[in-house]
């Protein structure tokens, strides 16, 4: 194994440890939310500082993870900060699991996290480790980046739409708190939307980049872990928590696609 790769895991797992200690000292397992992005970038840059950057397409890589990083870690900083509460599917596990949880946790969320962060990083280990392809494809590298900058924008768009309509529901319905404006209206989950495609962008880049296919292994594990784990358990939760949401659900798609009310009044007979 490359030394960059045993390096960037380790940093990886004694952050999320540093912040598991935080979460011990606060009662608050949020807190992990801010290295999720910046983790990233802390990846990109120790492979770049231990390899060197030798071509225009690894700058160009590494200045879209830290400028995508450094917005997410502030959307998500500003959104803890507003919070009342321990998010809701942290303070589920919490009261699940008992006494112990102070210290499972750091096994079950932390330092887990760590190890998918790591994971899904795959783009960025293989951008810039050394001997990558012998001729990278122009052409796909910036069709990655094009990906990229949609994602970004979807994200972006989605976190400002919501933060906003909840800002607006404090007052107008508070006790739904079910954005449903913008994007929100076509989609459950825009902003995984976002970063969905951002991270296949990405992906392909760096493809284009290292010649490797394990760049595509990062946003499929992404995708994976968004609509198998993320999803259901922000579901569960909104449903417990916010009348209305199932009905909400019956009417926007999860992910991408036609509102479904739309589809039925398509398929209606004509008077």
């Amino acid at each position: 194994m490359d030394a960059s790769l045993t390096v960037t895991l380790a940093i990886s797992c004694l952050a999320f440890t540093g912040i598991w200690l935080i979460n011990v000292m606060t009662e608050d397992a949020g807190v992990i939310d801010y290295y999720w992005g910046p983790g990233f970038s802390v990846i990109a840059l120790v492979h770049a500082a231990m390899h060197g950057i030798t071509t225009p397409y690894q700058w160009i890589i590494l200045a879209a993870v830290v400028v995508w990083s450094v917005r997410l870690a502030g959307h998500l900083i500003r959104r803890h900060h507003g919070a009342v509460h321990e998010d809701g599917r942290y303070r589920a596990m919490r009261e699940s699991g008992g006494p112990s949880w102070w210290w499972a946790s750091l096994f079950k969320v932390f330092i887990l996290q760590a190890v998918l962060l790591w994971l899904i990083a795959a783009p960025l280990h293989v951008a810039f480790l050394p001997g990558g392809a012998e001729t990278v494809s122009a052409a796909l590298f910036w069709a990655g980046m094009a990906v990229f900058a949609l994602g970004f924008v979807l994200e972006w768009v989605a976190d400002v739409q919501l933060a906003n309509g909840k800002r607006a529901l404090r007052t107008a319905e508070p006790e739904t708190g079910i954005v449903r404006n913008g994007l929100w209206g076509i989609s459950r989950h825009p902003n995984y939307v976002g970063e969905i495609i951002l991270w296949w962008g990405l992906g392909i880049s760096a493809f284009a980049v290292s010649g490797s296919m394990i760049a595509l292994a990062g946003p499929a594990l992404l995708m994976a872990v968004i609509v198998g784990v993320s999803m259901p358990l922000t579901e569960q939760h909104m449903v417990r928590t916010r009348p209305g949401y199932e009905a909400y659900m019956q009417r926007v798609p999860a992910l991408i696609g036609r509102p479904r009310h739309a589809l039925r009044r398509q398929n209606l007979p004509a008077e």
